[in-house]
């Protein structure tokens, strides 16, 4: 599981309970990465990510000189001309994010994506390791 690092990882020590106590206090604009979970499992890595309110129409996954990216774009914003209205609060924004890990020894025609109720779950089949054989000796003629 090495080979499945993230590159831009939550800092230093990752997330801790302080962290969702600000998540309270952070302002509507903010940018909020999506917790993962990855797990290695026999034949393939298989990596997690809550996206609630994201279509598959706004994420983004590329595969490319083994880095994977996790990109999502949602504009909720739309701007209005109504004169009647007084907002007090608005929290609905713009919000994109992008999250970045290197893999190596996957075969990339064979990643599969699904997002279904909010969870982006991708699968990414390892590629077979070769078992080493013992050496062939080669006779001097």
């Amino acid at each position: 599981m090495r080979s499945l690092l993230p590159m831009f990882d939550d800092g230093f020590f990752g997330s801790n309970a302080l962290d969702s106590f600000f998540d309270d206090f952070a302002p509507a604009s903010a940018v909020k990465i999506p917790k993962v979970d990855i797990e290695e499992l026999k034949d393939h890595y298989e990596i997690k990510a809550d996206l609630p309110g994201f279509t598959k129409d706004e994420v983004n996954i590329t595969y490319v000189n083994d880095v994977l990216t996790i990109e999502a774009k949602k504009d909720e914003s739309k701007e209005t001309k109504d004169e009647d209205r007084h907002f007090l609060k608005r929290e609905r924004v713009a919000s994109a994010f992008r999250r970045q890990f290197a893999v190596k020894g996957i075969k990339k025609e064979d990643i599969k994506a699904d997002l279904k109720d909010g969870i982006l779950t991708i699968s990414l089949p390892k590629v077979e390791q070769e078992v080493e054989k013992a050496p062939y000796h080669i006779q001097i003629g």
